[in-house]
Protein backbone atom coordinates (compact mmCIF):
# COMPACT_ATOMS: atom_id res chain seq x y z
CA UNK A 1 0.00 0.00 0.00
CA UNK A 2 2.81 2.46 0.90
CA UNK A 3 4.91 1.50 -2.15
CA UNK A 4 2.31 2.86 -4.56
CA UNK A 5 1.65 6.12 -2.70
CA UNK A 6 5.28 7.12 -2.07
CA UNK A 7 6.23 7.68 -5.74
CA UNK A 8 3.01 9.61 -6.33
CA UNK A 9 3.66 11.76 -3.24
CA UNK A 10 7.25 12.45 -4.36
CA UNK A 11 6.14 13.34 -7.87
CA UNK A 12 3.46 15.66 -6.46
CA UNK A 13 6.04 17.32 -4.16
CA UNK A 14 8.51 17.86 -7.02
CA UNK A 15 5.86 19.34 -9.32
CA UNK A 16 4.62 21.67 -6.60
CA UNK A 17 8.07 22.88 -5.59
CA UNK A 18 9.04 23.65 -9.18
CA UNK A 19 5.82 25.53 -9.84
CA UNK A 20 6.10 27.99 -6.96
CA UNK A 21 7.83 31.21 -7.95
CA UNK A 22 8.82 34.12 -5.79
CA UNK A 23 7.20 37.50 -6.43
CA UNK A 24 9.59 39.93 -8.14
CA UNK A 25 9.29 43.69 -8.04
CA UNK A 26 10.04 46.28 -10.69
CA UNK A 27 11.88 49.32 -9.38
CA UNK A 28 9.93 52.11 -11.07
CA UNK A 29 12.11 54.98 -9.85
CA UNK A 30 14.22 53.82 -6.91
CA UNK A 31 13.89 51.80 -3.74
CA UNK A 32 15.56 51.97 -0.34
CA UNK A 33 16.90 48.65 0.90
CA UNK A 34 17.77 48.39 4.62
CA UNK A 35 20.69 46.44 6.12
CA UNK A 36 23.02 46.51 3.14
CA UNK A 37 26.77 47.14 3.35
CA UNK A 38 28.42 47.28 6.75
CA UNK A 39 30.91 50.03 7.49
CA UNK A 40 32.78 50.85 10.65
CA UNK A 41 30.28 52.17 13.19
CA UNK A 42 27.21 50.99 11.26
CA UNK A 43 25.87 47.45 11.23
CA UNK A 44 24.17 47.69 7.86
CA UNK A 45 23.63 50.85 5.86
CA UNK A 46 20.48 51.46 3.89
CA UNK A 47 21.00 51.54 0.14
CA UNK A 48 19.41 53.63 -2.60
CA UNK A 49 18.88 51.19 -5.51
CA UNK A 50 17.77 51.91 -9.07
CA UNK A 51 17.82 50.16 -12.42
CA UNK A 52 20.92 50.70 -14.54
CA UNK A 53 20.65 51.88 -18.14
CA UNK A 54 23.27 49.76 -19.90
CA UNK A 55 23.12 51.92 -23.02
CA UNK A 56 24.85 54.75 -21.13
CA UNK A 57 28.45 55.04 -20.04
CA UNK A 58 29.12 53.21 -16.76
CA UNK A 59 27.79 54.96 -13.66
CA UNK A 60 31.30 54.85 -12.17
CA UNK A 61 32.59 56.90 -15.11
CA UNK A 62 29.70 59.37 -14.78
CA UNK A 63 30.49 59.82 -11.06
CA UNK A 64 34.22 60.23 -11.73
CA UNK A 65 33.57 62.93 -14.32
CA UNK A 66 30.87 64.73 -12.32
CA UNK A 67 32.81 64.91 -9.05
CA UNK A 68 36.29 65.10 -10.65
CA UNK A 69 37.53 62.03 -8.79
CA UNK A 70 41.08 60.80 -9.28
CA UNK A 71 40.17 57.34 -10.53
CA UNK A 72 37.33 55.18 -11.76
CA UNK A 73 38.17 52.83 -8.89
CA UNK A 74 37.04 55.26 -6.17
CA UNK A 75 33.88 53.95 -4.53
CA UNK A 76 33.59 56.53 -1.75
CA UNK A 77 33.58 60.29 -2.09
CA UNK A 78 32.44 63.33 -0.14
CA UNK A 79 29.82 65.83 -1.25
CA UNK A 80 28.64 69.05 0.36
CA UNK A 81 24.92 69.73 0.55
CA UNK A 82 23.77 73.02 2.12
CA UNK A 83 27.10 73.39 3.91
CA UNK A 84 27.09 69.88 5.44
CA UNK A 85 29.41 67.07 4.32
CA UNK A 86 28.15 63.61 3.36
CA UNK A 87 29.95 60.54 2.11
CA UNK A 88 28.42 58.62 -0.79
CA UNK A 89 29.35 54.95 -1.05
CA UNK A 90 28.98 53.26 -4.43
CA UNK A 91 28.49 49.48 -4.50
CA UNK A 92 30.36 47.53 -7.14
CA UNK A 93 28.56 44.58 -8.75
CA UNK A 94 30.02 42.02 -6.32
CA UNK A 95 28.94 44.08 -3.30
CA UNK A 96 25.52 44.55 -4.83
CA UNK A 97 25.07 40.79 -5.08
CA UNK A 98 26.52 40.21 -1.60
CA UNK A 99 24.55 42.81 0.36
CA UNK A 100 21.35 43.28 -1.63
CA UNK A 101 19.12 40.46 -2.77
CA UNK A 102 18.68 41.63 -6.37
CA UNK A 103 16.79 38.44 -7.18
CA UNK A 104 13.79 40.18 -5.55
CA UNK A 105 13.79 42.67 -8.44
CA UNK A 106 13.14 42.33 -12.14
CA UNK A 107 14.23 44.63 -14.94
CA UNK A 108 11.69 46.96 -16.49
CA UNK A 109 13.94 47.82 -19.44
CA UNK A 110 15.80 44.96 -21.04
CA UNK A 111 18.08 45.65 -23.96
CA UNK A 112 19.79 43.27 -26.36
CA UNK A 113 23.47 42.88 -25.51
CA UNK A 114 24.35 44.58 -28.81
CA UNK A 115 23.22 48.01 -27.56
CA UNK A 116 24.93 47.72 -24.16
CA UNK A 117 27.72 50.28 -23.92
CA UNK A 118 28.29 50.62 -20.19
CA UNK A 119 28.26 48.43 -17.16
CA UNK A 120 26.71 44.97 -17.23
CA UNK A 121 25.21 45.44 -13.75
CA UNK A 122 21.42 45.37 -13.73
CA UNK A 123 21.11 47.69 -10.74
CA UNK A 124 23.10 50.50 -9.14
CA UNK A 125 23.22 50.98 -5.37
CA UNK A 126 24.46 53.88 -3.27
CA UNK A 127 24.59 54.51 0.46
CA UNK A 128 25.07 57.85 2.17
CA UNK A 129 26.45 58.69 5.60
CA UNK A 130 26.77 62.02 7.38
CA UNK A 131 30.04 63.48 8.62
CA UNK A 132 29.13 61.92 12.00
CA UNK A 133 28.88 58.45 10.38
CA UNK A 134 25.08 58.31 10.57
CA UNK A 135 23.11 56.35 7.97
CA UNK A 136 21.33 59.10 6.05
CA UNK A 137 18.94 56.72 4.29
CA UNK A 138 17.77 54.92 7.44
CA UNK A 139 14.05 55.18 8.03
CA UNK A 140 13.40 58.04 10.44
CA UNK A 141 16.86 59.61 9.99
CA UNK A 142 17.00 63.39 10.20
CA UNK A 143 18.95 63.29 6.93
CA UNK A 144 16.60 60.94 5.07
CA UNK A 145 14.84 63.60 2.98
CA UNK A 146 18.11 65.36 2.11
CA UNK A 147 19.77 62.08 1.08
CA UNK A 148 16.84 60.79 -0.99
CA UNK A 149 16.42 64.12 -2.78
CA UNK A 150 20.15 64.34 -3.56
CA UNK A 151 20.52 60.73 -4.71
CA UNK A 152 17.35 60.91 -6.80
CA UNK A 153 18.72 64.02 -8.53
CA UNK A 154 22.05 62.23 -9.09
CA UNK A 155 20.21 59.24 -10.58
CA UNK A 156 18.10 61.48 -12.82
CA UNK A 157 21.23 63.34 -14.02
CA UNK A 158 22.87 60.03 -14.89
CA UNK A 159 19.85 58.62 -16.71
CA UNK A 160 19.32 61.82 -18.70
CA UNK A 161 22.99 61.82 -19.72
CA UNK A 162 23.22 60.42 -23.24
CA UNK A 163 26.76 60.74 -24.34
Amino acid sequence: MYKGKLPIFLLFFIVLSCGITKQKYVIDDYTIVPNAKEVLGNKGLSAFVFENNKKLLPFQQFITNKFKLDSYQEKEFWVTIDGDKYKIILYDNDELIKYINTSDFTLANQNPDVVNVGSTADFIALSMISSRNEDCLAEGSLYENIAVKYLKQLKDDYLSNDR
